[in-house]
This record gives structure tokens, sequence and C-alpha cells, in this order.
């Protein structure tokens, strides 16, 4: 059940992914294996950081947090910090997201998980361009993207479309600072990246998107001139 949860979960399906891991949560209650309860507080919090509701997302996920710290699961633990930092970030609590995401990385870093220290490093670029602190979101995507290519692409190359969200959070930054040529670029490659999994259509649409918004802008702008 769980497993099917995560299905619906990737095709944002959330009420039957939410469905499916409450069924599982509660198989795995009866039988006492407080591991698999944890997963499923994990994506349950997740599902409900997804929708938008936050007071519950912050439950689920500082107790599955706890959970998995209790069981010796850093890499878990980890992870439910990044997503606790996304949260703050999505409710414009920047201090609390940058905290949680540098929590993140620094466990991510201690058990060696390349791809987690990556994320941490995508989303605080992310943390920094939505403050206007342009320099330093450009070190931290510029950092992201390296650590994504040296260990994705030599290890995980089917995983390369997550070097797409880099490319892509790169392209609003450029986009923001005004380096029209840059973004276009940056957009253009997401856009290739996303095209060639196959299955990431509507990664490949939000491009094209953010590319004609780009034209409209270009377009703007040679006319104030």
């Amino acid at each position: 059940m769980s497993w099917l949860g995560d299905i619906y979960f990737m095709q944002q399906r959330y009420k039957e992914a939410f469905e499916m891991i409450s069924e599982a949560q509660q198989v795995f209650l009866q039988i006492g294996n407080e591991l698999g309860v944890a997963e499923c507080l994990k994506r349950l919090g997740d599902i409900y950081l997804m929708q938008g509701r936050y007071e519950e997302a912050t439950e689920m996920l500082s107790d599955a947090r706890k959970q998995f710290e209790t069981f010796g699961n850093q890499l878990r633990a980890a992870e439910c910090l990044w997503s606790l930092g996304d949260l703050y970030r999505k409710q414009e609590k920047y201090d609390e997201a940058t905290e949680m995401t540098l929590k993140a990385q620094k466990q991510s870093e201690d058990i060696g998980d390349k791809e987690g220290v990556a994320n941490c490093l995508r989303l605080l670029g992310i943390i920094c361009e939505e403050q206007a602190q342009y320099n330093e979101a450009a070190n931290m995507l510029s950092n992201a993207q390296r650590q994504y290519q040296s260990t994705l692409l030599k290890i995980f190359p089917g995983e390369k479309y997550k070097i797409g969200y880099t490319l892509l959070n790169f392209g609003h930054l450029l986009f923001d600072m005004k380096d029209f040529v840059e973004a276009r670029r940056r957009y253009e490659e997401a856009r290739d990246i996303f095209d060639s999994h196959g299955q990431l259509e509507k990664e490949v649409d939000y491009c094209s998107q953010a590319l004609a918004e780009l034209d409209e802008a270009e377009t703007a702008g040679s006319i104030s001139k």
C-alpha cells in the first residue's frame, strides 16, 4: 500500500496517496513496525506540505524526524529536516528555513550523502534568491549543480533530471537579475533535460511558460528603451 501511495504522490494525486499511506500506517501500527510508521509520517508530511497545510505538515515531519533519529536513520532524519526547511521557505520564514536546511546539510555531510548535500545547496540557493541575495544564491546553485554532476551523472545517470531543477532555479535567479540571455540558456537546458526524461511533461511545460514570460519581459524592455 505504501509503495502505491508513493506512486500516487509522484503523480501529484495527493488524495489517493494520502488514503493509501494512511492505510499502510495503520497496518504498520498493528504489527508494531515503528520504522514503517515513521516512513508513513514522513510521506504524509510531504503531502500536507504540497497541499499548503503547513501546521499538519510540521507536526508529521517533526514526529517522523524524531522517530528516525531514535532508530539511528540519519539519512531519513536529514530528509525530514530538508522538508521542514522547504516548509518554512514557503511560509517566508527564511531564518527558520535556513536553520533547518543547514542542519540537513550538515547531517548529510556527516553520513556522506552527497546528493542530500546537493539538495540542501539548491534549497539554500532558492531561499537566498527569494530574499534578493543574488550573489549568495548564485554561489549556492553553482555548488549544487557541481555536486549533482559529480555524483548523479557518475552513479545514477537516470537521475540527471535533478540537474534540470537546479538549472530552472538558476533561470529564475538570472531572470530576477534581468540577465535575460543567460536566463534563456538555463531555461532551455532545463527543458531539454526534462524532455529527455520522458515522464516530466509538467516540468517541460513549466520551462516553456518561463520562456514565454522571458519573451514578454524582453519585449517590454525593448519598448521602454
